[in-house]
């Protein structure tokens, strides 16, 4: 005798171990539906049966409506517009995700109902030639969080594909980029600026943002929404970052963590490009395009490569910030100190910003009988 009253479409089971299970079939012109809900994966018989008399419901709707039709008819590529559209992560995120997508993922136009783990797993593999192995793991990540998870919550889905799939590894042999971030070569950068025929744009301000970074180690993004209030007794008040929100770009928010607000010295090679700075800003904002709108920093680095590429400079904003990290690890300033700097949570974090120099590699070596 069943345990559990009976229910229109709904099989009941008890295994050898006791455990109950309870299946939704439904047979319709078209198509069958079937799921099940196993005792074990709800903690009690009792949850696992309301949940799957709730299936039955809304699939009993959903037939009445018309809509089952849809849902075993949607695509790969409808399930990822689907978690754009309920996302809550940043514009500039969606955009990387976007591009991710449209690269990699190959069984776009293929039902979600017809995708198998053969297909995640191929799709994968025919990375390892051409991809690092951190894009490989992005791409994972958004078969997995991005479009099963979203399947599964649409209930497009009634298993994780996901479960068993392993990333596979990169066979690119990288090499690290020959970027450089000395001073001498932060001049030459800021030159081309002040040479430059074809910028149209505020080439002080630009220079002095170069300039900060390179004596703050401050993020980019930091650094673009300082304003005349942030420079006060001889430090910049770090609070807040250039981001994006959900549906917007280039937006103030808070800084990524409570470790980033902090107080950065202002070191006195800076302190008068910062002073004509504040004499000449038309805004409270001081890093600002002519018209007014933010400097961003991927505006600014499509600006400077193109400078930097004609003359053979590999040069990378962000890098300034490691260039710091390394200055304070070499030099053996204090792990709290170097953290506070950097707005690091953790010392090893810095430590994974800085990178040894050819130089002291060669003294290192030397030290060896």
């Amino acid at each position: 005798m069943n345990k559990y009253r009976k229910e229109p479409y709904i099989t009941q089971r008890q295994g050898k171990n006791g455990k109950w299970s309870f299946q939704v079939f439904i047979r319709t012109e078209g198509f069958t539906i079937t799921k099940t809900f196993a005792e074990k994966s709800y903690g009690s018989a009792k949850l696992a049966f309301e949940v799957a008399v709730q299936f039955r419901n809304r699939t009993l709707t959903d037939i009445a409506e018309n809509t089952v039709l849809k849902k075993n008819h949607v695509t790969v590529q409808e399930v990822f517009e689907e978690f754009l559209e309920t996302t809550s992560v940043s514009w500039k995120t969606k955009d990387y995700h976007q591009k991710l997508f449209n690269k990699y993922v190959l069984h776009k136009d293929k039902k979600i109902q017809e995708i198998t783990r053969a297909d995640i797993t191929e799709e994968l593999n025919k990375m390892v030639e051409i991809a690092s192995d951190d894009t490989i793991a992005r791409v994972y990540s958004l078969w997995k969080n991005d479009i099963i998870e979203t399947a599964l919550a649409k209930e497009y889905l009634n298993r994780d594909l996901m479960a068993g799939i392993k990333k596979p590894t990169s066979h690119v042999i990288t090499t690290k980029r020959g970027v450089e971030t000395d001073r001498e070569t932060v001049l030459k950068v800021e030159d081309l600026v002040l040479h430059s025929q074809q910028c149209h744009y505020n080439k002080k301000v630009i220079i002095a943002f170069l300039e900060t970074l390179y004596y703050t180690g401050m993020r980019p993004a930091e650094v673009a929404v300082l304003t005349v209030n942030d420079i006060k007794k001889g430090y910049i008040s770090v609070t807040k970052e250039l981001g994006s929100s959900s549906d917007e770009n280039n937006v103030v928010r808070r800084c990524k963590s409570p470790t980033s607000v902090r107080d950065v010295p202002i070191h006195p090679g800076l302190l008068e490009t910062l002073e004509e700075l504040i004499e000449m800003a038309k805004y409270d904002r001081l890093f600002v395009k002519e018209d007014g709108r933010y400097m961003d920093s991927t505006w600014l680095s499509d600006v400077i490569r193109r400078l930097c590429r004609p003359h053979g400079i590999q040069f990378n904003m962000y890098r300034l910030r490691h260039n710091m990290a390394t200055s304070l690890v070499a030099n053996r300033v204090d792990d709290r100190t170097t953290m506070d700097i950097l707005g690091h949570a953790h010392y090893d974090m810095s430590l994974y910003y800085a990178s040894s120099s050819e130089e002291s590699k060669k003294k290192a070596v030397q030290l060896l009988s």
